[in-house]
C-alpha cells in the first residue's frame, strides 16, 4: 500500500523521446528499492520488480529509437523472408504511425533496416544496464561479456533476463503506446519544436584540428574582439569542444557568472562544458584546462615540430604539425572525465598554479 501511494504521488513521466532512459531506469530502480523497504507486506520480490522496470524502460527505448528513425538511413531492401524480429519491428512501427499519423512518421516497410537500427541503438543501453545491475546486485557477468565478440547481444540479454528478441516485450506493454504518443511533447519535438536526439548516438568528440598550425595562426590573426569595436584580440583562444574562438585574458569580454565577473574562457566552460573547459591558446601554442572558476592548469599542446618537440610561446618559430596521438590522449582524458584530476595533480606538483587567477582567463 505504501508503495502504491508513493508511486501515485510521483509526477507523470516525460515521453520517451524527451528523456534519457538509462537515467530513468536508475531512478526507478533505486526509488522502488527505497519504497519497498517501507512496505512490510512481503508479497512482492524486489528482483522481479526490477525486472519489470527494466522491461518497461527497454520498451520505452525501443519506441524512442523508432520515433527518431529517418528514411535517410534506408538504402536497399533485403532479399528473402523477414525474420521474426523484423516483422515485430514493423508491427511496432506501424502502431506508432497509427497513433501519430503519417505527418510525424513516414511509411517504412523495410523491416531489416528498422531492426538493424534498433539493435545498434539498444546495444549501448543494454551495456550500461548490465553494468548498473552488476554493481548493484554483485552478479558475476558471463565470460562472453568480457570480450567484444559477435555473441555479445545474446550474452547481454541472458545476463539481464531479457529475451534475445526484445520486441517480444512490447506485447505486454501495448496499452502504454497511445499515452506516450499522445503526449503533446512528442508531436512538438517530431515537428521540429525541440531538440531531437536520433539513434544510434555517436560518441562525443573534440573538434577536428588542422594538420598545419599556421592555419590556426591565420584564423587567430583575423579574429577580432566581439565587444571592442573590431579591435584585434590579444589572446585568441580556441575551444576544443565546440570550436568557438574566444577573447581570453581581456576585461572587455568579462561576464558575470553567479555574481562574479569572470573571463571569456571561464564563462564559456559553464555554457559549453558544464564547468569543464579545454582550450587552445593559439598564440602561445598551449592547451588550457579549466575546472570551475578557480582551478586550471596548462597542458602540452598536440602540435610538434619536425624534431618532435613543442614550441611554447612560438619562440623558436619552427613549423608545427598536428600529432594525432597527443590529440587523442587529450580527447581520451575529456571523454573519461579526467580533466579535473589532471588539474588537481598539476596544482599539487606546482604550487604556482594555485596563485593564478583562473577566473579571469
Amino acid at each position: 500500500m505504501v508503495t502504491c501511494v508513493c508511486l501515485a504521488a510521483l509526477p507523470p513521466p516525460r515521453p520517451p523521446p524527451l528523456c534519457p532512459l538509462f537515467g530513468s531506469l536508475v531512478n526507478l530502480v533505486l526509488s522502488y528499492s527505497s519504497l519497498h523497504s517501507l512496505d512490510q507486506s512481503g508479497r512482492r520480490s524486489v528482483d522481479s520488480a526490477h525486472l519489470h522496470l527494466l522491461h518497461l524502460v527497454t520498451v520505452a527505448h525501443l519506441v524512442q529509437v523508432l520515433l527518431t528513425f529517418t528514411t535517410g538511413e534506408l538504402s536497399m531492401d533485403q532479399d528473402g523472408e523477414e525474420s521474426e524480429e523484423e516483422q515485430l519491428t514493423c508491427q511496432l512501427y506501424g502502431r506508432l504511425r497509427d497513433h501519430l499519423g503519417s505527418r510525424c512518421l513516414p511509411d517504412i516497410s523495410c523491416g531489416w533496416r528498422l531492426w538493424r537500427c534498433v539493435r545498434a541503438s539498444v546495444l549501448p543501453f543494454l551495456r550500461t544496464a548490465a553494468l548498473f545491475f552488476h554493481y548493484m546486485n554483485s552478479a558475476s557477468p558471463p565470460a562472453d561479456l568480457l570480450g567484444t565478440g559477435p555473441g555479445q547481444w545474446e550474452a547481454l540479454c541472458s545476463y539481464l533476463s531479457l529475451p534475445s528478441n526484445l520486441l517480444l516485450l512490447y506485447q505486454n506493454q501495448r496499452t502504454l503506446l497511445e499515452p506516450w504518443c499522445c503526449h503533446p511533447g512528442v508531436g512538438q519535438v517530431l515537428h521540429g519544436g525541440g531538440v531531437l536526439v536520433r539513434f544510434p548516438r555517436e560518441s562525443n568528440r573534440l573538434i577536428d584540428l588542422p594538420e598545419d598550425y599556421s592555419i590556426l595562426i591565420n584564423q587567430a590573426s583575423s579574429f577580432t574582439c566581439p565587444r571592442s569595436g573590431g579591435d584585434k584580440s590579444r589572446a585568441p583562444t580556441l575551444c576544443l569542444v565546440c570550436g568557438c574562438m574566444l577573447c581570453s585574458q581581456s576585461y572587455c569580454c568579462q561576464t558575470e557568472v553567479e555574481g562574479e565577473d569572470v573571463g571569456a574562457c571561464t564563462a564559456h566552460t559553464f555554457t559549453c562544458g558544464a564547468g569543464i573547459g579545454l582550450f587552445l591558446r593559439v598564440r602561445e601554442s598551449q592547451v588550457l584546462f579549466v575546472a570551475g572558476k578557480t582551478k586550471g592548469c596548462f597542458y602540452p599542446p598536440p602540435y610538434l615540430d619536425d624534431y618532435g618537440e613543442t614550441d611554447p610561446g612560438l619562440k623558436r618559430g619552427n613549423p608545427l604539425h598536428l600529432c594525432s596521438e597527443r590529440y587523442q590522449k587529450i580527447e581520451r582524458l575529456w571523454r573519461q572525465h579526467g580533466i579535473a584530476e589532471v588539474i588537481g595533480h598539476a596544482q599539487e606538483a606546482n604550487q604556482t598554479l594555485v596563485a593564478i587567477d583562473w577566473q579571469h582567463l
